[in-house]
């Protein structure tokens, strides 16, 4: 999810105050991304 959502969602008015809070890891980053990749082009 593009960080500016997450900021909209939050309240946040600063990009920073947003990041402070959205630390991933490699691995959630790769599951997100498989999970993206099943949702856009699996049958």
């Amino acid at each position: 999810m593009d960080i500016r959502v997450v900021q909209a969602v939050l309240g946040h008015s600063q990009l920073t105050t947003t990041k402070r809070y959205t630390h991933i890891t490699e691995t959630l980053a790769s599951e997100a991304a498989a999970r993206m990749g099943r949702a856009l082009w699996d049958d």
